[in-house]
């Protein structure tokens, strides 16, 4: 484990804040050790199991415990589960709490004031779109992540619209109403197991520090703040949320847009229309020949 890692995560104020936010999420791990076939290692389980972390301490035995392979970056799910305790829950949809609609705004050429121009145009797409009070902007190495926090929806809209359809609608609704920029790329890259760096976390090659802020800092940002001896960090803005903020959202994009349906599992509630087309055209066949038999029945009878 490098120096600059080393000297990172022992800040206390790191690791809490990282534990914090990974509470009840999938924890990864991005190391500086290479495989064989030169990409860093990427730890996501702990003997077969999801790896997690729920406090400060936890964090910091992880740290140690998988200290040989030089842990960089942490990552971790856009959602919230009620349980990760094997493989079999994460491919769950409805172990699934809660979910963040995340816009991954990517630089391809370098201009972070550009990423900042972007953010600037989603938070306020958001706000005419009526979510305000619920946002944060999250800088991690070249681009940033605008999210907005997963418990501004209600639960009532919870039961209406899986949460990972709630994410990935609203991602796609205000990505598609975006300008295009030249040297930006924004993406929907919501699934069911994408991990987005966390708060406080390291970039896994950059050194450079994730740090969070809310949309009201943007005119201030600068890309010193993300400077691992010197950061600027708002911790309160990916708490902040107002509960019930986003559901008129969820409804518009989800009546726009439509669910995530990569791994779909769920049973409809009906059945689609053309194996009820196939079932009535079998019915009336049946009905058809059990006539026909009557009939020559009747017809062998009379004779």
């Amino acid at each position: 484990m490098s120096l600059l890692p080393l000297h990172h995560y022992e800040k206390p104020e790191v690791r809490m804040e990282i534990a914090e936010y990974c509470r009840n999420r999938w924890l990864a791990i991005h190391c500086e050790k290479t495989l064989e076939n030169t990409t860093r290692m990427m730890i996501r389980y702990e003997k077969g199991r999801p790896l997690t972390v729920g406090s400060e301490s936890e964090l910091a035995l992880l740290i140690n415990r998988f200290r040989q392979y030089g842990p960089r970056a942490f990552y971790a799910t856009a959602h919230i589960y009620f349980k990760l305790k094997s493989k079999e829950d994460l491919l769950d949809r409805s172990n699934i709490v809660y979910s963040s609609p995340v816009w991954d705004i990517d630089s391809k050429d370098g201009d972070w004031r550009k990423v900042v121009g972007k953010a600037r145009e989603i938070v306020s797409l958001l706000d005419k779109l009526g979510v305000a009070k619920s946002v944060f902007i999250k800088w991690s190495g070249r681009g940033a992540h605008v999210h907005i926090n997963p418990f501004c929806f209600s639960t009532d809209i919870r039961r209406r619209i899986e949460p990972i359809d709630i994410a990935y609608s609203i991602t796609s609704f205000v990505a598609n109403r975006l300008q295009s920029t030249e040297g930006l790329v924004v993406e929907n890259r919501i699934d069911i197991q994408r991990v987005f760096t966390t708060p406080l976390s390291l970039h896994r090659i950059l050194n450079r520090v994730a740090v969070c802020f809310p949309p009201e800092k943007l005119e201030e940002f600068d890309i010193s703040w993300t400077d691992p001896e010197n950061y600027v960090h708002f911790p309160e803005s990916w708490r902040r949320f107002s509960e019930g903020e986003g559901d008129e959202l969820a409804k518009t994009a989800f009546d726009s847009i439509g669910p995530y349906v990569a791994g779909r599992r769920r049973s409809r509630k009906h059945k689609r229309l053309d194996d009820e087309i196939l079932e009535a055209i079998e019915k009336l066949s049946h009905s058809i020949q059990k006539d026909m038999s009557l009939s020559s029945n009747m017809k062998s009878q009379l004779v």
